[in-house]
């Protein structure tokens, strides 16, 4: 019976290999959160640096395919300093006025290639500039939420946690629903295998998943949670259409192979670079 609708709807049952390794990597990778977050904000600091610095070289040899690693180095020392400004002052280890000094480093990283008598100068700079602002702070502005003084009330590490628990069941079940029920493309040009049934699905299941974490973090209520979901699906597709864009532009199928099943870092925190400041943005409401 089950034979025959599948064959009566034309549907194709999803890759349940890559499944499976796509579900261990991402168990494995959500874990490693969980154990840094709950274990001290500068475990987690340090994970989200190396992830930072990893997934930043990725969008680099996105932009820029042919470039050289001492081409890229400015850009990767910038996003070094602006991702540990960031940090620093999430552990209350320097005042905010420090935060400034980030748009220096951004105008040094900018003068270096202006400099340097490259050919290609101003897309390095456009690289560069956009990487800080599209990889470097959202990640970095994860930190922001294990600091009581920041967000006082609300700086639980179910906070992050949750937001990465929601975000990797709506992938996973996106990707299981559109696999399984999949017509109608989300944005064919940019990502053909991504469509309405699977986000719907992922939302659906998403929303279940939220309902659950609220029940163990009482510091947000249940709506609360809810607008989280729908700006982590909202914008979450948002961002990873965008790092799709990148990846189409380069001619590539992943941002890189550090990641069984996904690809490289930016392939599994792409999603994340959308929210992080959206949400940030949310509870400082909430708390106001």
């Amino acid at each position: 019976m089950f034979s025959l609708w599948m064959t009566k709807h034309h549907t194709k049952l999803p890759d349940v290999k890559n499944l499976m390794i796509r579900t261990i990597t991402g168990a494995v990778f959500v874990a490693a959160i969980i154990t840094s977050a709950i274990w001290s904000p500068l475990a987690f600091s340090l994970l989200f640096l190396l992830m930072t610095m990893l997934g930043l070289a990725e969008f680099q040899r996105l932009a820029i395919r042919e470039a050289k690693f001492i081409d890229a180095l400015p850009g990767w020392l910038a996003g070094f300093i602006v991702y540990n400004l960031i940090a620093l002052y999430a552990g209350s280890m320097i005042e905010i006025k420090f935060l400034w000094l980030i748009l220096p480093v951004m105008m040094i990283s900018a003068s270096v290639n202006v400099f340097s008598g490259k050919e290609k100068a101003i897309r390095r700079i456009a690289t560069d500039l956009s990487g800080l602002a599209f990889v470097v702070i959202p990640l970095g502005m994860l930190n922001l939420f294990l600091n009581p003084l920041i967000i006082p009330g609300y700086h639980t590490p179910w906070l992050v946690l949750g937001m990465f628990i929601i975000l990797w069941t709506h992938d996973t079940f996106a990707y299981l629903c559109g696999s399984l029920f999949g017509k109608h493309p989300l944005y064919k040009a940019i990502s053909p295998k991504k469509s309405w049934e699977g986000s719907i699905g992922g939302f659906g299941f998403a929303i279940i998943a939220a309902y659950i974490i609220s029940i163990f973090s009482p510091e947000l209520d249940v709506w609360q949670w809810m607008v989280i979901t729908g700006i982590i699906t909202v914008f979450g597709t948002i961002g990873d259409l965008a790092e799709s864009l990148l990846k189409r532009k380069a001619g590539v199928k992943d941002s890189g192979n550090l990641l069984p099943g996904h690809g490289g870092i930016l392939d599994r925190v792409d999603s994340i670079l959308f929210v992080s400041p959206i949400v940030f943005v949310f509870i400082l409401l909430c708390n106001s």
